[in-house]
């Protein structure tokens, strides 16, 4: 999924369960507001780092920081705007991801005289990728297949692997589909928080 191209997904959210904790807590309707658009930017920031972890892992990369930047459109909204609050949507995409930041082996098609390529073979859950036109250079302080923009020497582009639409299902029936649950624990723990210390209770913005 292309950064051009975000997914749109929309969550319900269970509505009485809010209004009960809001009782619970004692907490205002500016209280709720509040705690409803900070744990909107907490769930947002949560599953990124799940499904950062499950790239790594399926995909065979290196570190997390090496794919902190792979999504780009990463964005929970209120369609509403607050107005209502039985729907979240959450706005992502995939980049693909650069050979360099995988493990696996690099190895040159053909000879040195008469090149054909370069192949990788991840140690990930992906298959085996082929770049007819690639070559294999160290840049960027790491190994990788590069392949040239035009017939000048450079400029250099880096060779990239994309993110398999099952690898994609997988995220969203396993992590995505957390989001409900995610949400109401970030809801709870900072609607605890800004009733424990009285901020916000006429003005959610504040």
């Amino acid at each position: 999924m292309s950064k051009e191209d975000p997914s749109r997904l929309p969550f319900l959210i269970d509505v009485e369960e809010l209004e009960a904790l809001r009782n619970i807590h004692h907490a205002t309707e500016a209280q709720m507001k509040a705690a409803y658009n900070r744990a909107m930017s907490r769930t947002a920031i949560t599953l990124r780092f799940l499904t950062n972890k499950m790239l790594r892992d399926e995909m065979g990369i290196k570190s997390l920081k090496a794919i902190r930047k792979r999504f780009q459109h990463f964005r929970l909204r209120s369609p509403s705007k607050q107005q209502k609050f039985d729907e979240l949507k959450l706005w992502y995409g995939m980049n693909d991801i650069s050979v360099g930041y995988l493990r696996g082996s690099i190895r040159r098609r053909g000879s040195k005289k008469s090149p054909r390529g370069a192949t990788f073979k991840p140690r990930g859950k992906i298959p085996d990728q082929t770049y007819d036109d690639g070559f294999i250079a160290r840049r960027y302080n790491r190994r990788s297949i590069f392949t040239r923009k035009s017939e000048k020497r450079f400029p250099l582009k880096e060779a990239r692997v994309p993110v398999s639409d099952a690898l994609e299902t997988m995220i969203e029936d396993e992590i995505f589909e957390q989001l409900p649950e995610i949400f109401l624990k970030h809801f709870e723990t900072d609607l605890k928080g800004r009733v424990k210390i009285g901020k916000n209770r006429t003005n959610w913005r504040d």
